[in-house]
């Protein structure tokens, strides 16, 4: 997960934030011996086509962020809280959040980022990559940007809640709702309603217009 360095002032523009193979020997049975190295390696490739079809993550990049007008820091327990206002930038990896005014958490004793709340008139949220399906793009009046521990892996997963006349689209598929909430690293959305939008498949193609008969 993101940490940031606490021992920073948080006026910088800058916040710091597999298994094995069993083997087993078959001395005796060279056969079975082929047939489990066999098995091992298309367990191997599968892994590999799975993990290549879940976007990288994120979350173990840097967050920098920039603003315009004033900010200020509040630190209430162990929570330290920079306000930014005045067309603030938020940016981590390939994820950049546009809006008036966002809020940073920091937790004090971790130096782990809590969360982002960016607000604007709408909010923005993009996630650009060389291929267009992977592409997100999104608005509303409110974003909510985290970490969240993944129970399968190591690695942090990047979540964002758009709330407040939110839209939302990542290639071909939209969705307009009151609130949505997306994985980035699995794609993963979910709604409270109300909702409509277009799911449309990956490979789905453009249609194209009837030719003229020639006569």
């Amino acid at each position: 997960m993101y940490k940031a360095d606490s021992s920073v002032p948080q006026t910088d523009t800058q916040l710091r934030s597999v298994p094995g193979i069993i083997r087993q020997t078959l001395a005796r049975r060279p056969a079975a011996f082929a047939a489990a190295v066999l098995m091992a390696c298309i367990l191997s490739a599968a892994a590999q086509m799975v993990q290549a079809a879940i976007a990288p993550t994120d979350s173990t990049e840097d967050i920098i962020y920039s603003a315009d007008g004033g900010g200020s820091i509040e630190t209430v327990g162990t929570t330290r809280t920079t306000t930014l206002r005045g067309n603030v930038q938020i940016r981590q990896g390939l994820i950049v959040i546009y809006g008036d005014t966002a809020q940073l958490e920091q937790d004090t004793v971790t130096g782990d980022l809590i969360r982002v709340t960016v607000e604007g008139t709408p909010a923005r949220f993009t996630r650009n990559t060389d291929e267009a399906a992977e592409t997100i793009d999104g608005a509303s009046t409110r974003i909510i940007y985290y970490n969240q521990p993944d129970p399968g892996s190591a690695t942090a997963l990047s979540v964002v809640e758009f709330i407040g006349d939110a839209s939302f689209t990542r290639g071909r598929t939209a969705l307009q709702c009151s609130e949505i909430k997306h994985i980035v690293e699995s794609g993963a959305t979910d709604s409270p309603g109300p909702c409509s939008g277009i799911l449309a498949p990956q490979d789905a193609q453009e249609p194209q217009e009837p030719q003229a008969s020639q006569e």
